[in-house]
């Protein structure tokens, strides 16, 4: 027991706490017997003691974390006083909203308001203000349960759009980093930040109901490797990119535009040939002035430093993509008319000359491929004149597939930075059962779903994302209800109070059934070769005009679905012009060898112009995929928005199905989107629909947690005394097995060593149903026995520790009497009052057998005393801290201190006024985390680094700039 104990401070580390549990249950049970043998055992007595110290603090930190952050009666609703009503429910979150707790637990569900007072942050991750404890509390369970269960665990944040769910997913990832990551000095949480910085302008927009709208579903995959993040994988489900050329008129396009445009300077702006050029001159960005009074020039040229900068630290050179930026934008002012013996010409030529000189091609040859298409006849090909129509479309397919596969090009080199250099482990989380003694890798995958929107906006963006809505929402009520309630009716248990609930599972055979759903009629309508919104809504009607889901309008060629948050209107019309995702042959070819210079571009489009050039390379008419589909891999044969994103959607759905899932629900406090102002109906309409009240009956009158009676004992089989002897267990052993556990938190609750609370359970035919306070209780009194448990280890080591070296502490006392001043003994002097900090190293990887190869459940236990435990290549020391930098980098450059920066906001630090704009003289990186240290009026403050932004200039203090 005793070389077990020594052990495990340095297993610790790597084999998690089902390690931890086995060892508590031999030292509860036979503690006694393993101390009489310790005068066998010739080990290291002060490592010894070291590491079982280790293992005491450890275990004792642990638990009280999970106390301290156990939410109070206040932060559940699980817990509300009296019945449950939609009303009770309501006046609970206002009342937590007014004191500004935007946080709430739902059971394991959590609950975020959103009270639109915070902005999100112009650098990804680094939001400071109104990080939420309940937030922090969730991140800790989930890496509690991957670390105990040792299966993958899914956060997924939903809600309608508008409700935040875009810094609430971010603030997730910084609690992660901050837990599992090192936090945000870390290289790994630095990367990541960089990635998301560089890629949301790419994927936000504003829309009517929310003024930073994210267009893609994302998906950021954490590895967790002995409670550290190891490597991450990030993951856009997007849905079109029909809204940079045809959107509604009160909305935008991509910020990635906006911010270029205010961002760059005159020389810039004279480079990409945008001088002169604005939001109103460039076809793609004009709208109404709606919108545009909640953005600001100021805003979008600071978001475009730090875009800059976060390409930089991830390697990507900016030059080639404002390149292709500047050249879409500059496509959509390319205007077609009526020229001379039924030909196409343009008016002014110079967007065109300027779009073909960024995408280093020819410019009649770029003009001959959007004013003529080649059509195949017979096997040959046959060269038509296109109609203005025709030619306005081509335009923007054009513009669209360079968009989208830039896009994609900036997430795989994201990907590239952001894995480690092993390939990605993706840890099967249907295994769960892993050997305890190998460093099992799962993961973390925080998802952002993309929000309900039952404004009308661009049709088949919002028919998408409704869909991503109601899969969510159905996979909600699956894990919620559906499964609790089949298990009750499968082993005859009957509840006591009815729960009701919407299921949507008609609405998403309606949209998304294979070969029958509204996406399927949809793909096969466009892949007609004259698609007609008349041909689409008879097929609508002969194959779901019966359904309770769907209204059809056969004058007006449109349909309105019923969805779980309301009901919508589609027009067949937009929806067949905006599901094409196919561009013609002679498009890929001008970006062949002979034809474009850039090595970008080529690689865009690489697999194409390969196969092009196996088939002779000549174009002949033919289509290809405008933007693949990552998900189902390299697809070249053209296909439709729609269907690509139904199999991204699919692949999403898998990964929840075979992960743990954590849901974070995600309420719009008011409509208007006005700071802290509460709207109660449009709040009351959202509980509603997100089947708030019906989860917290569930949660207060039902069983929600199922466990089956093996797992059940393997969980708390250190509250009861009894001996687990699995091998030769049955299902009947297991059940007497529970049932001893459960008397033992009776006793525990009639000796009010744990506080009284209402608990209930009911035993099944194969699995034990419990409540969820009686699911907590269990917890609590779990982690009163393990840190009893260490204590006991620690206890007895440190007498037999006294007693083996009593005769050397007798002698030092007799010395120090007589005057003398003899050697004090090494177990005596063992570290009692140094500071854990000192005398802890951190342990390295084991090179020898790990303990968990022995059976502890059997009979034979002599092994654990006669074998001995090797520390090999052990350092025993701290390892020093690297030096601090002395330069910043700022735009690819190493700028030295001291250098001056400038304050971007007005902030008070030890009693100086520091205001904006105002130039400050900064000496070098603070001791203190994230702070620089500033040279002000004869003394030296630290300022938050975020707070201040460098200025190049000729009369820079520190030595001269040198390039990275």
């Amino acid at each position: 027991m005793l070389a077990a104990s020594a052990m495990a401070g340095e297993e610790l580390y790597y084999h998690g706490k089902n390690y931890i549990m086995s060892l508590f249950m031999e030292s509860i049970y036979m503690h006694q017997k393993y101390w009489q043998h310790l005068k066998h055992i010739d080990l290291d007595k002060e490592r010894t003691f070291r590491h079982l110290r280790c293992l005491e603090e450890y275990v004792i930190k642990t638990d009280r974390k999970l106390r301290n952050l156990r939410p109070s009666m206040e932060e559940d609703l699980c817990q509300l006083p009296g019945p449950v009503t939609e009303e009770s429910v309501c006046r609970h979150l206002y009342h937590r909203f007014e004191r500004h707790q935007y946080h709430t637990f739902l059971g394991s569900t959590l609950i975020a308001l959103n009270p639109h007072t915070h902005r999100l942050p112009y650098k990804a991750l680094h939001c400071n203000k109104g990080l939420s404890r309940n937030l922090r509390l969730l991140v800790t369970k989930v890496l509690h349960q991957v670390a105990e269960l040792r299966q993958s665990h899914s956060v997924v944040v939903s809600g309608e759009t508008g409700s935040g769910k875009t810094r609430t997913f971010m603030e997730l990832l910084r609690h992660l980093y901050d837990q599992a990551g090192g936090g945000q000095e870390t290289d790994t949480f630095k990367v990541i930040s960089a990635a998301v910085t560089a890629l949301r302008p790419f994927d936000t927009t504003a829309t009517i109901a929310n003024q930073e709208s994210s267009r893609s579903c994302w998906s950021i995959e954490c590895a967790v490797s002995n409670r550290a993040i190891a490597s991450a994988h990030l993951t856009l489900h997007s849905l079109s990119y029909n809204r940079l050329t045809e959107r509604p008129t009160v909305e935008r396009c991509y910020d990635v535009f906006y911010m270029i445009l205010a961002g760059m300077s005159e020389e810039e702006k004279v480079k990409y040939h945008l001088s002169g050029q604005s939001t109103e001159s460039l076809a793609y960005l004009s709208s109404l002035d709606v919108l545009r009074k909640s953005t600001s020039s100021r805003r979008y040229r600071e978001k475009y430093t730090l875009w800059k900068e976060a390409l930089a630290m991830l390697g990507i050179p900016h030059t080639e993509i404002l390149e292709i930026l500047s050249a879409i934008l500059l496509l959509g002012n390319i205007v077609f008319v009526q020229g001379e013996e039924q030909e196409l010409a343009v008016t002014g030529n110079s967007p065109l000359h300027s779009a073909a000189k960024l995408l280093k091609i020819p410019a009649d040859k770029l003009l001959r491929c959007l004013t003529t298409q080649l059509v195949p006849v017979r096997g040959k090909s046959a060269l038509f004149t296109n109609t203005i129509q025709q030619a306005n479309t081509r335009r923007n397919t054009l513009a669209q597939s360079l968009y989208g596969r830039l896009f994609q090009y900036l997430v795989n080199k994201i990907n590239q930075s952001t894995e480690s250099r092993a390939a990605h482990p993706r840890a099967s989380s249907q295994s769960g059962n892993h050997h305890s003694g190998s460093s099992v890798t799962n993961t973390v995958n925080v998802i952002d779903c993309i929000g309900f929107q039952n404004v009308q906006g661009t049709q088949l963006e919002q028919l998408c994302g409704n869909i991503c809505s109601e899969a969510i929402q159905h996979f909600y009520n699956m894990s919620t209800f559906h499964e609790i309630l089949d298990s009750f009716d499968e082993e005859k248990i009957m509840l006591q109070s009815s729960i009701r609930w919407y299921d949507n599972s008609a609405t998403i055979q309606l949209l998304s059934q294979k070969n029958m759903g509204l996406i399927s009629l949809l793909y096969f309508e466009s892949k007609e070769h004259q698609p007609a919104p008349h041909s689409l809504i008879k097929k609508i009607d002969k194959v779901h005009g019966h359904s309770d889901s769907l209204e059809i309008d056969k004058s007006g060629n449109q349909f309105t679905v019923h969805h779980f948050g309301g009901k919508i209107t589609y027009n067949c019309e937009i929806l067949l012009l905006e599901d094409k995702n196919s561009m013609p042959d002679e498009m890929v070819a001008l970006f062949g060898k002979k034809g474009v210079t850039s090595s970008l571009l080529s690689k865009l489009y690489s697999r194409e112009l390969k196969d092009l050039e196996a088939n002779g390379g000549k174009a002949k008419g033919y289509s290809y995929c405008a933007v693949p589909c990552p998900s189902i891999g390299y697809n070249m044969q053209p296909g439709c928005y729609g269907q690509d994103f139904l199999y991204s959607l699919d692949c999403l759905m898998q990964t929840l199905a075979f992960s743990n899932t954590t849901f974070v629900r995600c309420i719009k406090a008011s409509e208007s989107g006005t700071p802290h102002l509460w709207d109660a109906e449009y709040v009351h309409r959202q509980v509603v629909m997100l089947e708030v009240l019906e989860t917290t009956k569930l949660l207060t009158s039902g069983l929600p947690h199922k466990l089956s009676y093996k797992d059940f004992v393997h969980k708390y089989q250190c509250i009861s005394k009894l001996r687990l002897r699995p091998p030769s267990w049955t299902l009947e052993h297991y059940r007497e097995f529970t049932q001893d556990i459960i008397d033992q938190y009776l006793q525990e609750l009639e000796s009010k060593s744990i506080p009284y609370q209402t608990s209930s359970w009911v035993f099944g035919k194969k699995h034990i149903f419990l409540s969820d306070d009686f699911s907590r209780q269990l917890d609590m009194l779990l982690n009163d026995v393990r840190v009893k448990s260490a204590c006991k280890i620690q206890a007895a080591f440190r007498g037999w520790l006294i007693r083996d070296s009593w005769q050397g502490i007798i002698e030092h006392r007799r010395t120090h009497r007589r005057g003398g001043k003899g050697k004090v003994p090494q177990a005596y002097d063992s570290g009692y009052n140094t500071p854990l900090s000192h005398r802890l190293p951190h342990p390295k990887p084991p090179t020898s057998q790990p303990i968990d190869n022995y059976n502890l459940y059997s009979k034979n236990t002599d092994h654990l005393f006669h074998w001995k435990p090797t520390f090999k290549n052990m350092d025993m020391g701290t390892p020093p801290l690297p030096d601090k930098r002395k330069y910043s980098i700022s735009r690819g450059m190493k700028v030295y201190f001291p250098q001056v920066r400038v304050m971007k906001e007005n902030i008070n630090v030890e009693g100086y006024e520091l205001k904006e704009n105002s130039e400050v003289l900064c000496v070098g990186y603070s001791s203190r985390p994230s702070h620089v240290s500033i040279a002000f009026q004869n003394d030296i403050l630290e300022v938050p680094f975020e707070k201040t932004s460098i200025r190049i200039t000729n009369q820079l203090h520190g030595p001269e700039l040198q390039k990275l």
